[in-house]
C-alpha cells in the first residue's frame, strides 16, 4: 500500500514537471510573437484543459483514477523543480530553434518575393 504511493507520489512529481514544460510551450509562443489579449485568453484556456487532461490520465494510469492531496503536492513539486532546474536551458532551446525555423521562413518568402517580381518584370519588358 505504501510503495504504491510513493510510486503515485514520485509519478506526480513527473507529471508535474510536464505541466511545467506545456506551460513553458506557451510562454514561448507568447514571447516570439505579438499575441492579442484574445489569443492570450485562448491559450490560457487551452492549457487548463490540457492540464485537466494530464492530470486525470494520469490518476487513471497510476492510481485507478482517485485524486489525493499528496498528487498535487507532487504535481506543484515536479514544476517547481522544472521551473529552477530546466526552463531557462529548454527556453533557451526551442527559442534558438523557433528562431532557425522562423530565419528559414523569412529567406524563403523573401526569395519567393524576389522571383515574382523578377517573372513580372521580364513578362511585362516581353509584352512591351
Amino acid at each position: 500500500m505504501i510503495s504504491n504511493q510513493v510510486y503515485v507520489f514520485l509519478w506526480s512529481i513527473l507529471v508535474g514537471g510536464v505541466l511545467a514544460l506545456v506551460f513553458d510551450f506557451f510562454r514561448l509562443l507568447r514571447r516570439k510573437g505579438n499575441t492579442k489579449n484574445y489569443i492570450v485568453y485562448l491559450e490560457d484556456i487551452l492549457y487548463w484543459i490540457i492540464v485537466a487532461i494530464i492530470i486525470v490520465a494520469s490518476a487513471f494510469i497510476t492510481n485507478d483514477g482517485e485524486l489525493r492531496g499528496y498528487m498535487f503536492i507532487g504535481y506543484i513539486i515536479g514544476a517547481i523543480f522544472y521551473l529552477i532546474l530546466f526552463s531557462n536551458l529548454i527556453l533557451k532551446f526551442f527559442g534558438t530553434i523557433l528562431d532557425f525555423i522562423e530565419n528559414i521562413f523569412k529567406n524563403t518568402w523573401a526569395f519567393m518575393i524576389k522571383i515574382a517580381k523578377k517573372i513580372k518584370i521580364e513578362k511585362k519588358n516581353a509584352n512591351s
